[in-house]
């Protein structure tokens, strides 16, 4: 039978800032953030088989994802109708069945979803022998999810617009990570529309490109990057966060307790309702992981132990 099976492991990122400077014309926020890839990763097998036609996800860890709905589904469809036009009428696309291990916990904002379908089209690019140039493949990408293009390179990357504008610099992989995640999510439209509520903090394009460029080196060690980092601790904000605590008080509970654990840089990724800690090893997340996971405001929470990759 002709058919091919694929494994791909889907990271999760963390946003090592994130801030949000208007809007573009087409009505989506203009993002300037640096996200970095943490090896929490969901797992996929996806299998294609030329003999038949359809599609099928069956999803393990969570039953409350709507297949139809599913960001894996969207890549499919995005990548195949684009592949049809390019390929003409004659094409047909094969039937695509994906098995997805969930570990990324949802409405975190450490981009599960997206990651996902950044790996069915980093797979599907890979079976039809790279169709799609760069750019393209970027603009697929951005079709299916603002975060999906930074997927398609991983590691440490400066996005900047919807996210389609990615820009790798110098990994940051190493790093130790804490991160907790409240029992309720934040919806990301509720999050952006409270924040457009409030009048916009402006931010210094040209203080964060001096920044960027400081952190873009080489490292002789965990903890001379994660000093490096912190030298530009007032820079590290994330827009989204003061609104998502309004709708998830418990991400201040969590950034408290965090730092009282002893950790010199905690904030929300994304938009929430994951906070994340950075430490120069994952021993010494651990250790801070040991000191939170008994404090009874944190009851209820999950909590990660994972590493910049």
């Amino acid at each position: 039978m002709p058919t091919d099976s694929y494994e791909i492991t889907a990271n999760a990122k963390i946003n090592l800032f994130l801030r949000v400077n208007g809007t573009l014309p087409n009505g989506y926020h203009r993002l300037y953030t640096v996200m970095q890839e943490i090896d929490c990763a969901d797992q996929l097998t996806i299998t294609l088989d030329s003999s038949r036609r359809g599609f099928k996800i069956n999803c393990f860890g969570r039953n409350d994802i709507d297949p139809e709905k599913n960001l894996c589904k969207k890549a499919c469809d995005r990548f195949y109708s684009n592949l049809k036009k390019l390929k003409g009428e004659g094409f047909t696309a094969p039937y695509t069945e994906i098995d997805l291990i969930k570990n990324i916990p949802s409405e975190s904002g450490m981009g599960g979803g997206s990651s996902d379908a950044a790996a069915v089209l980093i797979t599907l690019q890979e079976h039809f022998g790279q169709p799609f140039p760069e750019e393209e493949l970027l603009r697929i990408a951005v079709n299916v999810g603002a975060d999906v293009p930074f997927f398609l390179y991983g590691a440490t990357c400066l996005c900047e617009r919807v996210g389609e504008v990615v820009q790798p610099i110098e990994s940051l992989s190493g790093l130790g990570v804490l991160i907790g995640k409240p029992k309720a999510g934040v919806s990301t439209p509720e999050c952006f529309a409270l924040m457009d509520k409030e009048e916009a903090e402006p931010f210094d394009e040209k203080a964060y490109s001096d920044y960027i460029e400081s952190i873009n080196c080489h490292y002789r060690n965990s903890s001379e990057m994660l000093e490096k980092i912190l030298a530009g601790k007032e820079l590290l904000k994330n827009d989204l966060e003061a609104p998502a605590i309004k709708l998830v008080p418990e991400i201040e509970t969590l950034k408290v307790a965090f730092t009282n654990a002893g950790a010199e840089y905690c904030c929300m990724t994304g938009s929430g309702s994951a906070v994340f800690a950075l430490f120069a090893s994952r021993g010494d997340a651990a250790a801070a992981m040991e000191q939170v996971k008994d404090v009874p405001a944190l009851e209820g929470f999950q909590l990660y132990l994972s590493e910049t990759v």
